[in-house]
């Protein structure tokens, strides 16, 4: 005779799990294949990288990493997916950046097809500050997309207060930290390696998504216009720099948090 409990436990659909499996809006999926994310994506501007990401692009609110050596051509991968930010109909007003590895030379943002009027930059003196800073700017929701460069990894708590505020607040937040991260667990969901290659490339392994490990790393060919490379070191002026807070703070911080408009 059958229990109670066996009388009311639910039975696998009649052809098994796989058939479960492939029923639209299955919440499992296959480990050998790229899942598809329950958030909208946009494009990267790479076909190639679009190919590897669960989604076919970068997630639109959350936390993704991105493993390098600042400035090594982190910017250039990242400006297709900047400048469609952008172009979007309901874009946000800022993209804020914490401590880039410099101040932002507009000659060069303008060969890259970004809009500097557009960009805020925040200088914190501490790491708890730009933790705080990328919190706030995140958990608002009033921004297009937040990058912080951190020197130094970042501590699995702190990302995972940070992915669940970019979350809430649907606002994409990518960190950039150095290479020797890789090694430290993390919550993000999607993790990428990058190393600059002769011939201005970029090489980008993914190291970490919902599917299966790559083959190989990719092999990117960056723009690289004249007018970057010529551009000066320095395109800002000190009077560009003004005091700014961050948007809808939710907590008072330390005043070392400063404002540059690039």
């Amino acid at each position: 005779m059958l229990s109670d409990l066996d009388a009311t436990a639910p039975s696998l659909p009649p052809r098994g799990l796989a058939s479960f499996m492939d029923r639209p809006g299955a919440a499992l999926w296959r480990a050998g294949t790229l899942a598809r994310p329950p958030l909208p994506t946009l494009p990267t501007g790479w076909p190639a990288l679009d190919e590897q990401l669960p989604g076919g692009g970068w997630p639109a609110s959350g936390l993704t990493e991105l493993l390098a050596t600042p400035a090594s051509g982190e910017l250039a991968l990242l400006a297709p997916w900047l400048r469609s930010l952008g172009q979007r109909e309901d874009a946000a007003q800022e993209m804020v950046w914490i401590t880039p590895p410099g101040r932002p030379c507009l000659s060069a943002l303008l060969a890259l097809g970004l809009d500097g009027s557009r960009l805020l930059c925040l200088a914190p003196q501490t790491p708890t500050d730009a933790a705080w800073a990328a919190e706030q700017a995140v958990r608002a929701g009033s921004c297009a997309a937040v990058l912080w460069w951190s020197e130094r990894p970042v501590a699995r708590p702190v990302l995972r207060r940070l992915h669940l505020a970019a979350q809430a607040g649907l606002t994409p937040l990518l960190t950039v930290q150095a290479p020797a991260a890789r090694s430290l667990s993390s919550p993000a969901p999607l993790r990428l390696a990058c190393q600059s290659l002769p011939g201005h490339a970029l090489a980008v392994d993914v190291f970490k998504r919902r599917g299966p490990p790559m083959a190989r790393p990719l092999q990117l060919a960056l723009p690289w216009p004249e007018s970057a490379r010529r551009a000066p070191s320095i395109a800002t002026s000190p009077h560009d720099a003004v005091d700014r807070p961050l948007p809808a703070p939710a907590a008072p911080a330390s005043p070392a948090l400063v404002a540059h408009r690039a």
